[in-house]
């Protein structure tokens, strides 16, 4: 089932996904697995439960699974930046235009987490 909801209409946006320290995830969980499978030659049939996203909205709260792509879960500091971001979508209507440069808004992510881990 597909549903539009307007960003006139969100009053809040809230992440819940498995977080990590580690900040390579993908990367160990991908190795386990794949160790995982040579051992046992079979699928090692991960649970791969999804995370959530709840809009807030005028008319009340929609949860929206998000699928997993890996087993573990997701560098914390992705996950708070993020979170960050879709705050400030939703408080700020002048930042939205920020959506159609994704890929820009993307690498700004990773930027601020990576200048802070080092500092």
């Amino acid at each position: 089932m597909t549903q539009q909801v307007d960003w006139t209409e969100i009053r809040g946006a809230t992440l819940d996904l498995r977080t990590t320290r580690f900040p390579f995830p993908g990367a160990f969980s991908g190795l386990w697995s794949s160790v995982l499978v040579m051992i046992t030659q079979t699928d090692p049939d991960l649970d791969l439960a999804p995370g959530t996203a709840v809009l807030t909205t005028d008319h009340g709260s929609l949860r929206l699974d998000l699928d997993r792509h890996h087993p573990g879960g997701y560098w914390r500091p992705i996950v708070s930046r993020t979170q960050l971001l879709m705050d400030r979508l939703v408080e700020d209507a002048a930042s939205r235009p920020l959506l159609r440069q994704s890929n820009a808004v993307l690498d700004s992510i990773v930027s601020s987490v990576r200048r802070a881990r080092v500092a």
